[in-house]
């Protein structure tokens, strides 16, 4: 009887052993597994640094003088003022374009030049009607129509804007009141003007000026500059603007 009572007591002992067991195994939850963040080696972090300096590009230094080679034209090549009295737009335009041409002359022979500012006034009769004093952007459209360039006007210009422009290839036009730069060449009348600007120094600005036959390389004084572009504002109702062109 005794041995029958122990063995009920061990088969108890032994089913609760095998529950306990079971229980373990299949009630258990995995361990999550933790990954540890990649942390980026030293050479990396140098790299992505160098990369981010490089792509600031500083702006380039603006030099203290520059000239460019602009051929050179008065606005009556061959002295015939009676027709080019009102050419000037014209011959700053002739001078820009054999310019962005690349054509390495100093001056654009007479005769050739003539023609050529002929057949552009003629195009304006045909097209605008008449050949008429042009303010920056009518010149601007002008070159677009004629020679397909493209036009920037920027108004309340300083000499930093020209400076910039002339530095970086490209000649300026300005309008001027003609007896403001005190050129001793002009004659009595005072007249609307369409200066070239073609290089500078800390004095002043070296142009292409067509309306003098000795307007080729002929300096004017900041101040004088600001002046003649000031004197023209009543009469074309324009500030201080300034004129360049690309291809």
């Amino acid at each position: 009887m005794r041995k029958k009572h122990y063995l009920n007591i061990l088969v108890i002992v032994l089913i609760v052993a095998v529950g306990l067991l079971l229980q373990q195994v299949f009630w258990q939850r995995p361990k999550k597994k933790v990954i540890a963040p990649e942390i980026p080696q030293e050479s990396s972090l140098e790299t992505k640094k160098e990369s981010a300096t490089e792509s600031v590009v500083p702006e380039p230094v603006v030099p203290e003088q520059a000239l460019l080679n602009v051929p050179y034209t008065v606005q009556a090549p061959l002295v015939n003022w009676n027709i080019h009295e009102e050419s000037c737009e014209e011959a700053a335009l002739l001078m820009t374009h054999y310019y962005l041409v690349g054509d390495p002359s100093a001056v654009i022979p007479p005769t050739i030049a003539n023609q050529e500012l002929i057949n552009m006034v003629s195009w304006e009769k045909t097209n605008y009607g008449q050949e008429k004093d042009l303010n920056m952007y009518e010149i601007g459209t002008l070159a677009t129509n004629y020679y397909n360039y493209k036009a920037q006007v920027t108004e309340d210009v300083n000499a930093d804007n020209i400076k910039k422009a002339i530095a970086g290839g490209s000649p300026v036009m300005v309008p001027v009141i003609t007896h403001a730069l005190g050129n001793p060449y002009y004659g009595p009348t005072p007249t609307y003007h369409i200066l070239l600007l073609k290089g500078y120094n800390p004095s002043g600005v070296i142009t292409n000026d067509a309306g003098v036959k000795e307007g080729k390389d002929y300096f004017y004084s900041w101040e004088t500059l600001w002046k003649a572009i000031d004197a023209q504002s009543g009469q074309m109702n324009q500030g201080r603007d300034m004129l360049v062109f690309t291809k």
